[in-house]
């Protein structure tokens, strides 16, 4: 394992409250409506996302019973992801109010991804417990999608930079807790069973749905955009590609697939440091 620099946090629960005021910019996130409408549509996929990580960490309880270290570092989780999806799905109301629609999407969303994969999941794969544990190597999968994001979205501060500052402090907290706890329901797998296979598995699940959720609700939403001119669509999204590459490739990249080696394990990405600096400097209770 690598060396560490950064000593690692205790996941902490924070009270936050993000206003956002009405009327809010349509297109707030660098004048582009499709780099505007993939954050909202991380809006729309965070809340009933994060409620999916807590169901997965909260199957295996009995795993983790009579550890009280990893048993407390879980309940920390579960308070964070509870916060998160609450402070994003407020945004929802302002999206209501520019005629965006959040709901078609949502119901879309809740239909195919809970009520449909991981429904199926549960019900059908219960020889030892094979679609609860595949459920939670997707949670851990998509944590480590979370804090490679997170690392971007922290280092190129200056992508936030014409951002509202309520949206920008609400991504950088939500960042910073990502990183923050990114280990925690990978040491729950690791205790359930450690298959590298099962782990493996869930990536491969995670890579296609986030994505897959991520594309499919940023054109909903630019769809949804009576603001948007068609001819100007390829244009929005060129610059959003290119700047989305500048700032989070090398991460992605490179951390990717570092999580496909046998002994990989979340500590071994040195960025503990960036949540810790930015918590602290935000000053958050």
């Amino acid at each position: 394992m690598p060396t560490i620099k950064s000593k690692k946090p205790q996941a902490k629960i924070r009270k936050v409250n993000f206003k956002f005021e009405k009327p809010f910019p349509k297109h707030w996130f660098n004048s582009n409506p499709i780099a505007t409408h993939f954050m909202n549509a991380q809006h729309l996929v965070f809340p009933d996302g994060e409620k999916f990580f807590i169901r997965s960490v909260k199957a295996f309880t009995e795993v983790y019973a009579n550890d009280e270290e990893l048993r407390n570092r879980v309940k920390n989780f579960i308070g964070q992801e509870g916060t998160h999806f609450a402070e994003h799905q407020k945004f929802w109301d302002i999206m209501e109010s520019q005629d965006l629609n959040p709901d078609g999407f949502v119901d879309f969303y809740r239909r195919t991804a809970w009520d449909g994969v991981e429904k199926w999941l549960r019900s059908n794969l219960k020889n030892k417990r094979i679609g609860d544990k595949l459920s939670l190597s997707v949670t851990v999968a998509l944590e480590h999608f979370t804090a490679m994001l997170a690392e971007s979205g922290i280092i190129h501060k200056d992508i936030t930079e014409d951002m509202p500052q309520e949206m920008k402090d609400l991504f950088m907290w939500h960042a910073a807790e990502e990183i923050e706890h990114k280990s925690i329901p990978f040491d729950v797998l690791k205790k359930v069973d450690d298959s590298y296979a099962l782990r493996i598995s869930g990536m491969f699940i995670a890579t296609f749905g986030l994505w897959f959720y991520l594309t499919k609700g940023t054109i909903y939403l630019t769809q949804q955009d009576k603001d948007v001119k068609r001819k100007d669509v390829l244009k929005h999204a060129f610059s959003f590609v290119n700047n989305f590459r500048k700032n989070f490739g090398n991460t992605l990249s490179s951390q990717y697939f570092q999580y496909f080696r046998k002994d990989f394990h979340p500590d071994q990405i040195d960025n503990y440091y960036l949540a810790e600096e930015l918590l602290k400097n935000k000053n958050y209770a």
